[in-house]
């Protein structure tokens, strides 16, 4: 009869995140820029871009 135990592979590998600012960097090098989006913003500003 064979072993029919699971393997448990729940070992916690480090999950790669990448730097922002090399990121930046490197799309700058290629002409290119991320969009400032998560700039804060006033209240009036954001008022003023979602007003119908």
């Amino acid at each position: 009869m064979k072993n029919t135990e699971a393997k448990t592979g729940n070992s916690q590998k480090g999950r790669f995140t990448p730097n922002m600012d090399n990121f930046e960097v490197s799309l700058s090098y290629e002409g290119l820029a991320l969009k400032k989006s998560n700039e804060r913003k006033s209240i009036t500003d954001l008022k003023r871009k979602y007003a119908r």
